[in-house]
């Protein structure tokens, strides 16, 4: 009797974490199981900083038809899979590529993925966050289901601001260890992202000395008026309603937590809308001067999961000293980010609230 050929109606990816996950979850559209380790070889530890754990998604998709103009690809789904679980844990996830697709196999992508990951990092850890501590169980991927295969058209909008938003949060925990300036702006830029799907007025983005002062040039006659306009836009731009989406998101259970091992390493409420002006700083010089803080925004000096930065750092340019030292470190604000990304979901309709 011949061997059953592989189906066509089914795609098979590779994604793979740092982390230890246990458990396994079924869906009528898809599946994610641990892909079992070949026997005989050696692997890592769970404490060792080489040490990865490797997940199967299978995921049901159309078949391919001969008279199709062009043969669909389906490899984004297991990025997809990345950025939603990255999302939910609070960990790294990395995807590999295809094993079977249209009832072909394929070989996935494994080079990349022999990297030496610092443990100490909440990223790369195998216990769950502080905010939002769900249990690294694969059957938690249940409480966001909704992002991947969910798509209501009142929903549309959300779904794909999300998508987008999550590229940029993904890329940040991958190369942060590597590159943790630019990480540290793809974590501005989710930030950004997401802000810009809510529409602010002015009343909602300016305090009250803004306020008066806008109403004071716009009774100075014409020129007022046209001075009004231009210090209006200036004062309501992105960075605004940046920090404005962000401290919305933040509620005071937020700032009862912490990841830091001492009380002056974590944010606090009475000042996070200046760190988060300073990160916003940091973007701006570098995106339209080329500045950057250099080694400063490296998290391998972070081993108390430093929040924000309590020593002054060493730098000849004293306006990126001062932003530096107020801005928060890749780990609090990374935190923020993710936080935020949650309750995006959870605002916009997509996915319901999260309890635990």
């Amino acid at each position: 009797m011949a061997l059953p050929k592989p189906r066509k109606d089914i795609t098979k990816l590779l994604i793979s974490t740092p982390s230890h996950f246990v458990g396994g979850y079924e869906h009528e559209a898809f599946r994610v199981v641990v892909a079992n380790e070949n026997l005989g070889v050696k692997s890592a530890r769970l404490d060792e900083r080489t040490y990865r754990q490797y997940l199967e998604v299978t995921v049901e998709t159309p078949e391919y038809k001969n008279d199709a103009i062009a043969i669909p690809d389906y490899s984004q789904i297991g990025e997809n899979f990345c950025i939603a679980m990255s999302v939910l844990f609070g960990k790294v996830f990395d995807s590999h590529g295809l094993m079977q697709q249209h009832g072909w196999a394929y070989l996935p992508d494994i080079n990349t993925s022999h990297k030496i990951h610092n443990k100490n990092l909440t990223i790369n850890s195998s216990t769950p966050r502080a905010d939002y501590g769900i249990e690294l169980n694969i059957e938690n991927i249940e409480l966001v289901q909704d992002v991947l295969f969910q798509h209501d058209e009142d929903t549309v909008d959300a779904h794909s601001t999300f998508w987008y938003a999550g590229r940029f949060y993904v890329q940040s925990l991958r190369i942060v260890e590597e590159n943790p300036e630019l990480a540290f702006l793809s974590l501005i830029t989710t930030g950004e992202i997401l802000a810009s799907y809510f529409k602010y007025d002015t009343d909602d983005l300016l305090d009250d000395d803004s306020k008066t002062l806008l109403e004071h040039l716009k009774n100075l006659g014409e020129e007022g008026e046209q001075l009004h306009k231009k210090v209006s836009k200036k004062l309501m731009g992105i960075s605004e309603a940046f920090c404005k989406f962000l401290i919305d998101c933040m509620d005071d259970e937020f700032f009862e937590r912490t990841e830091a091992k001492n009380d002056y390493e974590k944010l606090t409420k009475c000042d996070i809308k200046q760190r988060l002006k300073a990160a916003y700083n940091l973007r701006s010089k570098y995106v339209h001067a080329g500045k950057m803080p250099s080694g400063w925004m490296s998290v391998d000096y972070l081993n108390n999961n430093e929040e924000v930065h309590h020593g002054a750092p060493v730098l000849e340019d004293k306006e990126m000293k001062k932003t530096v030292k107020r801005s928060p470190t890749f780990i609090g604000m990374e935190r923020i980010i993710r936080y935020s990304l949650i309750k995006f979901l959870i605002q916009t309709n997509v996915i319901k609230e999260i309890k635990l």
